[in-house]
């Protein structure tokens, strides 16, 4: 009886993983060919005729570009509010509200805010002179202007994080680094980054998972567009499975996503092991 929890588990997981492989190897287009075993052949065409380098770059951009500034945002804010004091609770939690709230809010609300008519961005450029943009149908602005927006959505997240983890840091050693003279930004490097290490490998594997599955905002604010400066990868397993209906492909495409995943991961945790 103890292995029935083991095999609902490695049914629940393995049976839509390999069942998804199975379908990337065959026909599934609701055709009358459904079925017949094609190989290679909707991987292949997903190179030839997916633009799947140029999925797979996006993607690369949006992932890191999200993972960074989140990061990096979330740190200095975490450290911070990591003091006592009057409000420090109520701030906080003000700064943990973009992340508790629906994508699809989110959408909506930055999407008046990137309106080029009336929009809350052209009218800051307006009040300093500046003419005003169409941010999300420039090709050239569109995928910045998502990035900003989930950076928006993302930082609280590593704020959280990173802020139960400077609970844990000994404050015995920030007074000897203080008898001994390290400046603030010494302490940060020399004690804060250190203590903080596993959390912080924890938070980016959970974050790269999210953001490079995240296709929210690439669906709701830009359908894709404009041209094809914002699909990534998760929305184009999206597109292909329910818009066209090729779950072939969509499942190929799915069972690359699933690879990137488990090397880029996998990467990260020995890098981080052999650090140790």
């Amino acid at each position: 009886m103890a292995a029935v929890p083991a095999l609902i588990a490695a049914w629940v997981v393995f049976y839509p993983l390999f069942y998804n492989i199975w379908t990337s190897l065959h026909v599934n287009k609701l055709s009358v060919d459904d079925g017949l075993w094609v190989g290679l052949k909707n991987y292949i065409q997903l190179a030839q005729f997916g633009d799947l380098l140029g999925t797979l770059g996006r993607t690369l951009v949006w992932t890191v570009g999200c993972l960074v500034f989140q990061a990096l945002i979330g740190f200095v804010i975490a450290l911070a509010l990591d003091r006592p004091g009057r409000g420090i609770g109520f701030v906080r939690t003000l700064c943990l509200s973009p992340w508790v709230m629906p994508g699809i809010v989110i959408a909506g609300v930055w999407s008046t805010i990137y309106n080029p008519i009336g929009g809350l961005a052209n009218g800051l450029l307006g009040a300093l002179g500046l003419p005003g943009h169409d941010w999300l149908g420039d090709p050239k602005t569109a995928l910045p202007a998502l990035i900003l927006v989930n950076v928006w959505k993302g930082f609280s997240f590593w704020m959280l994080m990173i802020g139960a983890g400077l609970k844990g840091i000994s404050s015995d050693l920030y007074e000897a680094a203080a008898i001994d003279g390290a400046t603030y930004l010494k302490r940060v490097r020399y004690i804060v980054i250190p203590g903080l290490s596993n959390i912080l490998v924890l938070t980016t594997v959970l974050a790269f998972i999210w953001t490079f599955n995240y296709a929210d905002l690439s669906y709701a604010m830009t359908h894709g567009g404009p041209g094809t400066s914002t699909p990534i990868i998760a929305f184009n397993i999206y597109k292909l499975s329910f818009v066209y209906n090729r779950f072939d492909q969509g499942a190929a495409l799915s069972v690359i996503s699933f690879l990137l995943m488990a090397v880029a991961i996998g990467f990260y945790a020995s890098a981080s092991r052999r650090r140790h």
